[in-house]
C-alpha cells in the first residue's frame, strides 16, 4: 500500500507544481523588485516644466522597439534603460521586457500584457470553444482570452482615458518617480515606449498636464500593413498566438487603431492639442526612406537629427521586412491554395472599409502588392519567365473578384 500512497503524493506534488508554473506569467515579471525615486510634487512639477515626455505606441511587430532604439540614439533623448547607481537586479530584466514602460510602473493597468495566468486561461478558452455555444464564449471575458499579443485591444476593459480617477497628483508623482529610475533626467526628451499607449494616450496626456496650462506629453503611433503585421505575429510570437488565425490578429489590429482614432476625435482634436502632441507614422515609410522619416520626427520633436541615429536605423532595417511575409502569402494566393484565397476574400469583406477608415491600407490591393513582390524587378528571378503570365492572370483574377465584391455591396 505504501508505494501507492507515495506515488499518489508524488503525482499530486508534480501536478500542483506544474499547475503553479502554468498559472504564472510566461515572462517572470515578479522577479523585478518594486522601487522608485523618492521625488516630491515640486520636483516632479519642475521636471514636467523642463522636459518633453515622448510616448511611442502601436501594435506588436510594427517595428516600435526599433524606432524607440533609433530615437534614443540622439544625445537629447533619454530612452528607458538601467541607470548607473540604480538597483542592478533590474538591469537584465529591463532588457527582457524590451524596455517597455508599462512594465516598469504600478500606477495604471497593464492591459493584460503581463500575461497573468495566460497559458492556463488560453487552455480554458481553447476547450470552452469546443464545449459551449460560440455566442456564450464570445460574451465571456473569461472563456474568450483577450490578453496579450494579438488580443489586448479587443478587451472592453483594456483602456484608460482622461476621465480616469487615476488622473490625480499622487498618481502623477508616483508614475514619474517610477520611470525616473530609468531615464537620464539631464536630457531634454524622456522617451517611453509601450504598445498599449495605443489605447491610453488621453490618460497619459491628461496626467502629465495636471495643474499646467499645457501637457509636456507627445505621442507617436506606428502603423504597419495589417496583413504583414498579422503574418509577422504568427511567425514570431510562437505559441503565444498559436490559437489565433490571421483574421483574429487583424481584428485586434483594427480594434486598437479604431480606439486610437476615437481618442483623437474625442480628446486631441476636440481640445485642439493634436498638431503639436500627436503623430502617426507608417512602418512602410520608414522602410522606404529611414533617413527622411527619422529626420522629420526629430524636427517635430525640436531636436537635431544626429547622424548616429540616422545610421543606426539604416543599419538595423531589413528592406524586405514586409516582402518576406507577403512573398509566401502571395505565392499561396496565386498557386491555388484555396484556404488562403478564401481567407483573403473574408478579410476583404469583413475588414476593408474599416481598415481604410483608420489608415491608408487597402486590403483589396493585396494582389497589387503581390504583383510588386512576385513580379517586380528585384524579384523577377524568383518567377520563371514561362510562369509570369500565369501569375499575372491569377492576380488579375483576384483583383476582378475584389471588384465584384464591391459591386455586390453597392
Amino acid at each position: 500500500m505504501a508505494p501507492y500512497v507515495l506515488g499518489l503524493v508524488i503525482f499530486i506534488a508534480v501536478a500542483v507544481t506544474g499547475g503553479l508554473m502554468w498559472w504564472n506569467p510566461h515572462i517572470e515579471f515578479h522577479k523585478a523588485p518594486a522601487s522608485k525615486k523618492d521625488m516630491s510634487r515640486d520636483e516632479v512639477f519642475a521636471h514636467l516644466q523642463n522636459h518633453t515626455i515622448l510616448h511611442l505606441g502601436g501594435m506588436h511587430f510594427t517595428g516600435l522597439t526599433l524606432l524607440a532604439e533609433a530615437v534614443s540614439q540622439s544625445s537629447d533623448v533619454a530612452g528607458m534603460r538601467h541607470q548607473e547607481g540604480s538597483d542592478r537586479r533590474k538591469a537584465h530584466w529591463v532588457s527582457d521586457i524590451s524596455n517597455d514602460g508599462i512594465f516598469l510602473q504600478s500606477v495604471y493597468p497593464k492591459f493584460g500584457l503581463d500575461h497573468k495566468q495566460f497559458f492556463f486561461r488560453k487552455w480554458v478558452s481553447k476547450y470552452a470553444k469546443k464545449i459551449f455555444p460560440q455566442s456564450m464564449v464570445e460574451k465571456s471575458n473569461w472563456m474568450t482570452l483577450r490578453d496579450g499579443i494579438g488580443r489586448f485591444a479587443l478587451h472592453p476593459d483594456h483602456r484608460v482615458n482622461e476621465r480616469s480617477s487615476l488622473v490625480e497628483p499622487r498618481a502623477q508623482v508616483h508614475l514619474f518617480s517610477e520611470w525616473a529610475l530609468f531615464w537620464d533626467l539631464g536630457k531634454k526628451v524622456l522617451l517611453e515606449k509601450s504598445h498599449s499607449n495605443l489605447v491610453a494616450s488621453p490618460f497619459l496626456h491628461s496626467l502629465w498636464g495636471l495643474d499646467r496650462t499645457s501637457s509636456p506629453a507627445r505621442f507617436v503611433f506606428l502603423q504597419r500593413h495589417p496583413l504583414a503585421l498579422g503574418l509577422s505575429t504568427i511567425r514570431r510570437a510562437g505559441r503565444v498566438v498559436d490559437d489565433l488565425s490571421l483574421e483574429d490578429i487583424i481584428a485586434n489590429w483594427l480594434a486598437g487603431e479604431e480606439r486610437r482614432v476615437e481618442d483623437w476625435r474625442n480628446y486631441f482634436e476636440k481640445y485642439g492639442v493634436g498638431k503639436d502632441a500627436y503623430r502617426v507614422m507608417q512602418f512602410e515609410d520608414i522602410l522606404a526612406d529611414p533617413r527622411k522619416a527619422l529626420t522629420e520626427l526629430f524636427e517635430w520633436l525640436g531636436v537635431p537629427a544626429e547622424e548616429s541615429a540616422l545610421r543606426f536605423i539604416q543599419g538595423k532595417l531589413s528592406k524586405d521586412a514586409n516582402e518576406k511575409h507577403f512573398g509566401l502569402y502571395c505565392d499561396h494566393l496565386v498557386h491555388g491554395d484555396h484556404r488562403v484565397i478564401d481567407e483573403h476574400h473574408r478579410l476583404v469583406q469583413r475588414f476593408r472599409s474599416r481598415v481604410l477608415a483608420v489608415s491608408s491600407y487597402d486590403l483589396a490591393k493585396v494582389p497589387q502588392i503581390c504583383r510588386e513582390v512576385l513580379l517586380g524587378e528585384t524579384s523577377s528571378a524568383s518567377v520563371p519567365q514561362n510562369e509570369r503570365s500565369e501569375v499575372e492572370a491569377k492576380l488579375a483574377e483576384e483583383e476582378a473578384a475584389e471588384a465584384s465584391m464591391d459591386d455586390t455591396k453597392r
